[in-house]
């Protein structure tokens, strides 16, 4: 009989999800055993980049648009950041709440990788307020409310490579956030051989910006919507050109880029609004750009809805080849022909998928066995 500890590590190098936040720290010690993982406890804050004094003991902080004032004693909206004692500190930094073995798939990323695993690190906190947050468990907590584990990062690499899995990827809350220990652990990734990926809403000023960009090789931005009605009601920001602009500063320092969309019924679902996004991922980052439409699921301040119907995805799939993008994805939801990577030539299916999972890798070097196109993406670690 398969034991509770046994189910929840083949759930974890499986790449299956484990919501509830208890649960998933005990999967988490299952796959993760030894010095790795040194148990739970809160480290003391570290001092923050990228934040400016003001008078009286305030300070500004300059990682995203809101570039809040906090009086001492205030933390700021991403919950991990705090005035004390006129200096900015975070709580982000050597104690994740979030390692997992997942599918580099799930990230989502289509042209990266395909088939292999990745070490998923993610801290609690979040810039946004999502009414919609599929980790809201994670994002909409602080490092002191979540259960965390010390890391230590010179065992985590070593387990790594024992279980063969060739990137990092900062993904089920906003690494951005996170964007000390997070840089931090990047270049020691790269230095080691592994590849660095980033799954971000992308809403960050420029300069922390390139600084992360620097120790990355691909992001992928999740375009939420393409009104600022839409940003202010579901995502808690008045202005979502910041996202744009993030997204042309990933391609312009020539980084791998995939753009994600969650299609939630009634808000972001009109032929307008998704036709909108796609013209402009085809216009500003190009037509090679892969686009993963997400279905929503009911949660945290949206449970009440009904999950997004097959044909709304379907629909927006279509929009996204009629608007001139060569690859569109229906990423959770499986089985689906929309899983698969097709060549653009002779449209023949080169990487087959059930969800995130990688049934069949045709592609040679990059290329369609069949017609020879080659493909764009990240295909070789």
């Amino acid at each position: 009989m398969t034991s509770r500890r046994s189910f929840l590590k083949q759930m974890m190098l499986s790449g299956a999800s484990v919501t509830s936040a208890s649960l998933l720290f005990e999967a988490i010690q299952a796959a993760w055993p030894g010095e790795a993982l040194a148990g739970s406890r809160t480290l003391p804050p570290i001092e923050a980049e990228y934040y400016t004094r003001k008078g009286g003991g305030m300070v500004q902080c300059g990682l995203c648009p809101r570039q809040e004032e906090l009086r001492r004693g205030e933390t700021g909206i991403c919950r991990s950041r705090k005035n004390i004692s006129g200096r900015l500190m975070t709580y982000a930094s050597g104690q994740p709440c979030v390692i997992n073995v997942d599918p580099i798939e799930k990230n989502p990323l289509a042209h990266v990788l395909p088939g292999t695993k990745t070490f998923a690190i993610a801290h609690a906190g979040c810039n946004l307020i999502c009414k919609y947050c599929q980790n809201w468990e994670f994002s909409q907590k602080s490092p002191l409310e979540t259960r965390n584990i010390e890391f230590n990062e010179r065992d985590a690499f070593r387990l790594a490579r024992e279980k063969h899995i060739p990137s990092v990827t900062f993904t089920y809350t906003e690494g951005i956030s996170h964007i000390e220990f997070n840089k931090k652990l990047a270049r020691s990734a790269r230095a080691r051989g592994f590849k660095v990926f980033l799954c971000t809403a992308g809403y960050v000023r420029s300069k922390p910006l390139q600084d992360f960009l620097d120790v990355l090789d691909g992001v992928t931005v999740t375009i939420k919507g393409f009104t600022n009605s839409f940003y202010k009601n579901y995502i808690g920001v008045r202005d979502f050109k910041p996202v744009l602009d993030s997204c042309e500063r990933i391609k312009k320092a020539g980084k791998w880029v995939e753009v994600a969309t969650l299609i939630v019924p009634a808000a972001n679902d009109s032929d307008k609004e998704i036709g909108d996004i796609a013209a402009w991922i085809a216009d500003h980052l190009g037509p090679d750009t892969p686009w993963h439409i997400e279905r929503f699921a009911p949660m945290f301040k949206l449970a009440n809805l009904h999950p997004t119907e097959v044909k709304t995805l379907e629909r927006a799939r279509e929009l996204g080849f009629k608007k001139g993008l060569k690859y569109v994805y229906l990423s959770n939801l499986a089985p689906h022909e929309g899983n698969h990577t097709y060549c653009p030539r002779c449209k023949k299916p080169v990487i087959k998928r059930l969800g995130f999972k990688v049934l069949n890798n045709n592609l040679r070097n990059g290329r369609c066995p069949y017609c020879r196109t080659k493909l764009p993406g990240i295909w070789g670690a």
